[in-house]
């Protein structure tokens, strides 16, 4: 709620507070009479849920009165409830919460299954917010953009851009990894070296690990600061731009780069979400977002709906 009352102060946008009751329990049966061990009570728990949400709504009401806010109690699975919620108010940002209660159980996606499901399947851009007093976007912020060079790189680059200059963000560091292990890295060379020995190539006297991995990073910074250049957002304001092209594991180096920057929010695309070619779950960097307490915003493949985020819709 801090931070979803933060943005909509910060962007002048309306705030809409969601809260979805689960629908009661149903039973189905394959021809058969299907007996509901709960006959009776589903309804009076469901009610009671209802009455209690529609209290805490109140309370929080009360305490909000620095920016326009709405709110509304929806009988549906939460992630459905509030995508629909957000289309007929035409949000352009959906916030959710992530617990961290769970972690200690080991569990590799615990608090985060509202949060998926939406940033899965929503057509709107969805933040995730850790439940965590070290997330402080309104001091000095600091943005991680990954960039993959595809779509979905340039996608989340125009919404880091964009909200950048919309906070008044400190800096931005737009990412590339190149998905290459130091021993992949040494075969490369080693085929070279072997090519060279057939006479199918010159030989390079400088070509090593460090020489090849520095000349991939120097072109790596170049077409990231080209893909800044050539976004919708036509310059950064007053947030300083960094380039960086790093090698290894996507989410390892990720979390490297947060840890390095200091930064509070990420912003990638939704192939960080799910692999598309195996419609498998992606390289989800969760031990930034949970252990350090960084709130992730994915950009869908729609991007920014109406380049614009002044309309802010926030579960609870």
């Amino acid at each position: 709620m801090n931070t979803a009352r933060f943005l909509a102060k910060k962007l002048h946008a309306p705030l809409h507070l969601v809260h979805a009751v689960r629908p009661a329990f149903s039973y189905v049966g394959s021809g058969d009479v299907t007996i509901n061990p709960y006959y009776g009570y589903e309804t009076s728990w469901s009610e009671k849920e209802e009455r209690d949400s529609k209290a805490k709504i109140a309370r929080l009401l009360e305490s909000i009165d620095d920016v326009e806010v709405h709110s509304a109690i929806l009988r549906d699975f939460p992630a459905d409830a509030l995508l629909t919620y957000a289309h007929e108010q035409k949000a352009g940002l959906i916030l959710s919460g992530v617990s961290m209660e769970d972690k200690s159980r080991n569990r590799v996606l615990s608090g985060l299954s509202t949060g998926l499901s939406l940033a899965s399947d929503s057509d709107i851009p969805v933040l995730l917010v850790p439940k965590t007093q070290k997330l402080r976007l309104e001091q000095g912020l600091r943005i991680m953009v990954a960039d993959n060079f595809e779509r979905e790189g340039e996608l989340a680059l125009t919404a880091g851009m964009s909200l950048a200059n919309a906070l008044h963000a400190e800096q931005l560091t737009h990412v590339h990894v190149q998905d290459t292990s130091f021993s992949d890295i040494d075969k490369m060379i080693e085929s070279v070296r072997e090519s060279v020995l057939l006479g199918n190539m010159e030989a390079d006297p400088l070509l090593n690990r460090e020489y090849y991995m520095e000349q991939v990073r120097a072109k790596g910074r170049e077409e990231l600061i080209r893909r800044c250049h050539q976004t919708k957002v036509k310059a950064l304001n007053s947030t300083i731009y960094e380039a960086v092209t790093a090698f290894g594991n996507p989410v390892n180096e990720v979390h490297a780069e947060v840890l390095r920057t200091g930064s509070q929010l990420m912003v990638f695309g939704r192939h960080h979400m799910i692999r598309r070619k195996t419609l498998s779950l992606g390289r989800i960097p969760y031990s930034a977002m949970i252990e350090d307490g960084v709130a992730t915003l994915i950009v869908p493949d729609e991007g920014l709906a109406g380049n614009s985020f002044f309309n802010v819709g926030a579960s609870h």
